[in-house]
């Protein structure tokens, strides 16, 4: 028997289902977040740290902006920054009291004056396979200025790795570090006299030139750049920027530094204002600590809502004594700015 519902019937039906699907995600707090702190040079207090696992960074509100909100099913954390803003994202490295636990003052002064507060943050190590796993989804269309980097993995420098103006390469204790800075400052990875300004030969370590893995969702695609630097000191000045549409599994660079796009999705197919589910498995590189040579291959897979959509071979990672770290929210949003949520973060090391 074929039974007829008549049309009010269906249009109450559709409205006690959105009703109830509304109910069930309502919001009961939304919370904005206002502590920002410096992952290199600030020791968290209990109540700046998120979940147990982050801390926020970056530009403070109007410019950067992040909210907790929570619904009858999720927590969510909603990110949005204007175009001059640089970022604002939450970070999984970070000092506290309990990792620094025996240093003293002086010495946690030290950690500040070099960067390096969070240097006993364990947030795995080169040549280890680690699992990051989260949700994420874009609440609005992407305009033609819009956009920005919403998940990136970044290296932490040898901070005390110098070379001399003689050419040698060595890594100095904390103590012969700050005291080298007593007569000379660097600018950026230049020596400079403190009197005279002028370089004098000195040379440190610094960052690679831009995140080891990056994701990025942009007006022509939604992609995810690999990087590794093999050279035990960094050279700032050459940046290695792989294009999507242009070099999607073709691995670019020299002198040590390469890179690639290990993963690419027109824009147009990224579903807006719906979670996806994404699941990153690194497999770092693993470097040598007495050359700058390459020991061990990496790789990289990923899955978006439980679908591979990438299986990338090579070498991903820098030649750093510390292994790199996770952050996700806004990085480098584009002139019209950026709105994401996350939420669900997990992270899983396998040796």
């Amino acid at each position: 028997m074929k039974i007829k519902y008549p049309f009010c019937f269906i249009l109450v039906l559709a409205y006690g289902v959105n009703l109830f699907a509304q109910k069930n995600e309502e919001v009961w707090e939304n919370i904005e977040i206002t502590s920002r702190l410096s992952a290199q040079q600030d020791i968290a207090k209990p109540h700046e740290i998120i979940d147990n696992t982050f801390i926020v960074v970056g530009a403070t509100s109007p410019k950067g902006i992040v909210k907790r909100v929570e619904t009858k099913k999720d927590t969510i954390y909603h990110f949005e920054a204007t175009g001059n803003a640089n970022r604002i994202e939450f970070t999984t490295c970070y000092g506290t009291e309990e990792n620094l636990r025996g240093y003293s003052e002086e010495a946690l002064n030290d950690l500040r004056v070099i960067k390096d507060i969070y240097i006993n943050n364990d947030q795995g190590q080169y040549g280890q396979t680690i699992t990051y796993d989260w949700y994420a989804k874009f609440p609005e269309e992407m305009t033609a200025n819009g956009g920005g980097i919403f998940a990136q993995w970044h290296g932490r420098p040898d901070r005390t790795l110098v070379r001399t103006p003689e050419g040698e390469l060595m890594k100095l204790e904390i103590k012969e570090f700050v005291k080298l800075l007593e007569t000379m400052h660097f600018d950026k990875n230049i020596g400079k006299d403190n009197k005279s300004n002028k370089p004098n030969g000195w040379l440190v370590e610094q960052s690679a030139g831009g995140p080891i893995v990056a994701f990025q969702f942009r007006p022509e695609y939604m992609y995810l750049i690999v990087r590794s630097e093999a050279n035990r000191q960094s050279d700032p000045t050459f940046k290695v920027k792989p294009k999507p549409g242009k070099h999607l599994n073709k691995v670019i660079g020299r002198d040590g530094k390469t890179g690639s796009i290990a993963f690419q999705m027109p824009t147009k197919q990224v579903p807006i204002n719906e979670w996806i589910h994404f699941k990153t498995q690194i497999t770092y590189s693993k470097y040598s600590e007495t050359s700058d040579n390459v020991l061990k291959h990496g790789g990289l897979k990923l899955w978006m809502n439980g679908k591979k959509v990438a299986d990338w071979k090579g070498n991903i990672g820098k030649n750093d004594e510390l292994g790199p770290y996770f952050k996700f929210g806004i990085y480098k949003p584009g002139k019209d700015g950026f709105k994401v949520d996350c939420k669900e973060f997990k992270q899983t090391i396998k040796d």
